[in-house]
């Protein structure tokens, strides 16, 4: 637990070591000349225009490098390149490999004005075995060796990796070593969907290679030879997207009355990342269940199951609801636990619903890992033909607008695969800035911890071919920051209402609610004029242990709340004041101001005091195509779109909620795709 709130970024600056000077008059040739190097996230190209003694502008680019790290370090850096007139930048602080990444990508574009060339680095190393440790997912880590002779890689080994869950790691895990390998250069792709991982190996890697000498030699990018017309493929099945909801579609497809017969139907499950799972591997894995006290799951209780579910997703809903959709999933509820029970996804119940067990594992945060891991076992045991690395460019559509497949691509080629029918289980677009400014602006400052590959593939495709776009709002939790996300080890103090906190914004004023659902509190944080806000308590509140226990650096203590309010970067009086005034609710029976329970509120009274930062996560969209109660995909008219289905992100938003609620993510996800497999497989056999 810190006494100090410790900012990402210091906004000291740091020598990295690159020696240079003002370059003399006429030194360059004019124009604008670009290079790149690694980053942390990726690659960061520095774009600089030159007159003959003087860099008159420099552009850096760095869409993957970590935004509250490497990103906000960007302005800092181009600055320090302008007042500077050369190579000799200092660095941020806290943001090394950025740092590092756009020196030596200045160097490189320099060096091209002064009209040279640069020279190919020549392998000079101390043969050994070298090991490094970097941090990857979630500010776990990395630790990896390597071995090498005096000009080469010879071995490169994962040694402990503490990222989770293994679903998303066990890939970069196995590919990128061998890639190195391969390549003899450590600046290989990395894994979509596991960008981070990915990199802590990598630059681990290159780490290894500094200490054995200089990693300059190992550090070409892998070329690529340019994508090719691949071979055009037909199927009678077409899942687009391989998180849960896909993977769900594709079993039901695929297989007969239960999973050891089979449909007789061909299925192809195409998924852009490098892994299956998507988002529900990152899910608490909690499922809604509507059980049947008297176990006969019969239409009486479906009819009070849909009820039942709309007066709980009632207060959460703005659009009428898809009532037929929402009959859909409990007629088929019963059918999908038990399909998941066959592959092997074993479940225990956990306050109402289907939690997923975790068995021997030791992945506490990510239990949606658990059902990923088990269809993932099973689907080798199937015909299925799964895809990855491929990614839906283009819905295609015959002369009536019926969808007959999509344009693919994958590392080497484009081709089309060919298809009856076509279910789009894309995810959403937490990772596509754009489409959250067009359709949810409201949520454009929300930190975003999400799948990789969520980037709006299906909306994209079938608003293109005519498909109504519903919803307007994203779907987020309070936490840290992106990398951490709403787990962080304090979580118990705000996630699924725990603990009593009063919370505030930066002004040090309540501005909500405390007892009202988390994911609504997300946007409420979003409102203010800077969204970010903290969570305090005292000593005597029963979630003081859980905080004093905490190593998170966003979590504060101080003996008095003036301490603690600059501290927090918030006026003390106005702290002081919202403090008396919440006391004096407590005391008076009542909150006058926001109407919070009074169970839920807590009195801060005697020091020391804790806070912990409130940032607003977000996970997802809640934007989707709107359908039917099959899944079908509407148009704009209304009407069916032939052979176009979605399922999970893609109909959640807007056709069930407004807002998340508990448990609707991977419910949504399972139910919605087992429905699209149920579907299409009627549709296809006559049934």
């Amino acid at each position: 637990m810190k006494r100090k709130f410790a900012s990402v970024l210091l906004g000291i600056t740091l020598s990295l070591g690159f020696a240079g000077a003002v370059y003399a008059e006429g030194s360059y040739i004019p124009g604008t000349y670009t290079a790149s190097a690694q980053g942390f996230g990726g690659a960061v190209e520095v774009s600089v225009e030159v007159s003959e003694n003087a860099i008159d502008s420099v552009t850096i680019t760095g869409s993957d490098e970590t935004p509250e790290v490497g990103g906000a370090a960007i302005p800092d850096l181009e600055n320090q390149i302008m007042e500077s007139q050369s190579k000799e930048v200092e660095g941020v602080s806290g943001a090394t490999f950025t740092s590092t990444a756009v020196k030596e990508a200045l160097a490189a574009a320099l060096l091209q004005a002064e009209g040279e060339e640069a020279t190919e680095a020549q392998a000079s190393l101390v043969p050994g075995t070298y090991t490094a440790t970097k941090e990857g997912f979630q500010r776990c880590h990395v630790t990896v060796s390597v071995t090498v002779d005096e000009d080469s890689i010879t071995d490169v080994t994962i040694d402990e990796v503490t990222d989770h869950p293994q679903t998303l790691v066990q890939t970069p895990c196995e590919q990128i070593p061998a890639d190195i390998l391969e390549n003899q250069t450590y600046n290989v792709d990395g894994v979509t969907g596991a960008t981070m991982t990915s990199n802590a190996i990598k630059n681990a890697v290159r780490d290894c290679l500094d200490q054995a000498g200089g990693s300059e030699a190992f550090s070409a990018p892998v070329e690529h030879a340019d994508l090719v017309a691949g071979e055009d493929v037909e199927t009678d099945v077409l899942v687009i997207g391989g998180g849960g909801a896909g993977m769900l579609a594709a079993i039901e497809a695929y297989s007969g009355v239960s999973t050891k017969e089979q449909s007789g139907l061909s299925v192809t499950l195409i998924e852009k990342a490098g892994f299956l799972g998507g988002s529900t591997n990152l899910s608490g894995g909690v499922r809604l269940f509507h059980p049947d006290p008297n176990e006969k799951y019969d239409e009486a209780w479906v009819e009070q199951a849909v009820q039942d579910e709309m007066n709980t997703l009632q207060p959460y809903m703005e659009l009428p609801f898809n009532e037929d959709l929402i009959r859909s999933e409990m007629e088929v509820m019963v059918h999908t636990n038990e399909l998941l029970e066959e592959v092997g996804v074993n479940s225990v119940d956990a306050w109402g619903y289907l939690q997923f067990a975790p068995k021997e594992h030791e992945e506490p945060k990510w239990f949606g890992s658990y059902l990923t891991e088990g269809v993932n076992n099973f689907l080798p045991q199937t015909d299925i033909d799964v895809r990855l690395n491929t990614r839906a460019m283009e819905l295609l559509t015959d002369e009536e607008g019926a969808v007959i497949g999509a344009s693919v691509q994958d590392k080497t080629s484009t081709y089309n695969i060919y298809a009856k029918k076509v279910i789009l289980s894309c995810g959403g677009f937490a990772k596509n800035p754009e489409l959250i400014k067009e359709y949810c602006p409201d949520f454009v400052d929300g930190k975003v911890f999400a799948a990789g590959a969520n980037t709006g593939d299906g909306i994209i495709m079938a608003r293109e071919i005519g498909a109504e776009i519903i919803g307007d709002k994203m779907f987020g939790h309070l936490g840290a920051d992106e990398i951490e996300g709403a787990r962080p080890d304090y979580s118990l103090t705000f996630y699924y209402g725990y603990g009593t906190p009063m919370y505030i914004n930066m002004n040090g004023e309540r501005f909500v609610n405390e007892d009202k659902n988390s994911y609504v509190i997300y946007h409420d944080l979003l409102k203010q004029d800077v969204p970010q806000g903290w969570g305090i308590i005292d000593a005597d509140n029963a979630d003081a242990q859980v905080l004093e226990d905490s190593e998170s650096q966003y979590v504060l203590k101080a003996e008095t709340l003036e301490e603690l309010a600059e501290l927090m970067g918030v006026p003390a009086e106005n702290l002081k004041k919202t403090v008396e005034s919440y006391n004096a609710c407590i005391e008076n029976g009542e909150d006058t101001e926001f109407g919070t329970a009074l169970e839920r509120m807590d009195p801060i009274t005697d020091g020391p005091y804790y806070a912990f930062i409130l940032s607003p996560i977000t996970f997802s969209s809640l934007v989707s195509v709107k359908v039917d109660g099959d899944c079908r995909v509407l148009n704009t008219d209304g009407q069916v779109i032939p052979n176009l289905f979605a399922a999970g992100d893609m109909v959640l938003g807007g056709n069930l909620t407004s807002y998340y609620f508990d448990a609707r993510g991977v419910g949504t996800a399972v139910y919605t795709g087992d429905l699209c497999g149920k579907t299409v497989k009627a549709e296809l056999l006559g049934e």
